[in-house]
C-alpha cells in the first residue's frame, strides 16, 4: 500500500510541477493569467503519466544520457499523441492543435514539443526525481495514505466537474448551431453584428420571418456572451481548441470571450 500511496504522490506532484509549468509559459506568451490544464485544479494529470512512464518505464536506460533521451521523445510523443486521440474520440473537440507546426502529426504532436519532452525526461530522471524521492520518504506512512486518500478523492470530484462542464459546453455548442442554421436559411449571415449583412432587405421579408430573425439573433448574442466561468476558463486554456461537430459555433464563442476581454482592457 505503502508503494501505491508513493506513486500516486509521485503522479500527483508531477502533474502540479506540470501545471505550473503549462500556466506560467501561457500566461507569459497570452499576457494574462491562464488556468492551463484539461482540469480545474492546478493539476495535469499528462504530465504526473508522462513523468512516471519515464522514471519507471525507462529506468534502464538512466546510466545513458543519450539513449534516454531519445527514449524519452518517443514516450512522451506517444503519450501525448494517443491521450490527444482518446479525448477527441471522448468529447468530440480537439484540445489542442500543432498543424501549424513544422513536422506534425495530424496536430497532435509536433517535433519542437517532443525535442523539448526529451529533455524534460532526462533533468527529470537525474535532477528532480532524486530530490523528491528525499522528500517522500521524510512523510510517515500514515500521512502519505491520508493525502493518497484526500488527492484521490479531489481528482474523482474535479474529474467530474470537469467531464459535467464539458458536455454543458457540448449542449450549449450545439444550440448556438441550431440558432446559426436557422439564421442563414430564414436569409440572414451568421456574420458578428458589425460586418452582418442581410440577403434580402427587411421591407421584402415577412414580418413572421423579421421577428423570427430578431429573436434567434438575440438567442445568438445571448449563447456567445453568457458563457459560465468553468467553460470561459476552458476556451481560455485550449486558445486552439477545436469542436469536431460543432466548429462554426465554437468560433463565434471564442470570438465573443476576445471581443469581452478587449473591451474590458480598453
Amino acid at each position: 500500500m505503502q508503494n501505491l500511496s508513493e506513486l500516486f504522490l509521485l503522479f500527483t506532484i508531477y502533474s502540479f510541477i506540470g501545471w505550473m509549468c503549462e500556466s506560467i509559459y501561457c500566461s507569459v506568451i497570452a499576457e494574462k493569467l491562464i488556468n492551463r490544464g484539461f482540469l480545474n485544479g492546478p493539476f495535469c494529470p499528462i504530465y504526473g503519466v508522462g513523468a512516471l512512464l519515464v522514471i519507471k518505464l525507462l529506468a534502464p536506460f538512466a546510466g545513458n544520457p543519450a539513449v534516454l533521451y531519445l527514449a524519452s521523445v518517443v514516450v512522451t510523443s506517444i503519450l501525448e499523441y494517443v491521450t490527444g486521440f482518446l479525448l477527441e474520440k471522448l468529447f468530440h473537440t480537439k484540445w489542442w492543435d500543432y498543424s501549424h507546426r513544422r513536422f506534425n502529426l495530424q496536430g497532435r504532436v509536433c517535433l519542437g514539443n517532443a525535442l523539448l519532452f526529451g529533455v524534460m525526461g532526462v533533468i527529470v530522471t537525474h535532477r528532480v526525481h532524486p530530490s523528491i524521492l528525499h522528500l517522500l520518504a521524510q512523510i510517515p506512512a500514515d500521512w502519505l495514505l491520508a493525502l493518497t486518500i484526500a488527492l484521490g478523492i479531489y481528482f474523482l470530484c474535479d474529474t467530474a466537474i470537469t467531464v459535467r462542464t464539458i458536455l454543458q459546453l457540448n449542449g450549449r455548442l450545439a444550440e448556438l448551431q441550431r440558432v446559426l442554421d436557422e439564421i442563414r436559411e430564414k436569409g440572414g449571415t451568421v456574420l458578428d453584428e458589425k460586418r452582418r449583412t442581410v440577403l434580402e432587405t427587411k421591407a421584402r421579408l415577412e414580418e413572421g420571418t423579421k421577428a423570427r430573425l430578431e429573436a434567434l439573433r438575440s438567442r445568438q448574442k445571448a449563447l456567445e456572451q453568457e458563457s459560465r466561468l468553468l467553460h470561459r476558463r476552458l476556451i481560455n486554456a485550449f486558445p486552439t481548441m477545436k469542436s469536431i461537430r460543432h466548429s462554426e459555433s465554437l468560433a463565434h464563442m471564442q470570438q465573443a470571450l476576445r471581443e469581452r476581454m478587449q473591451n474590458r482592457k480598453n
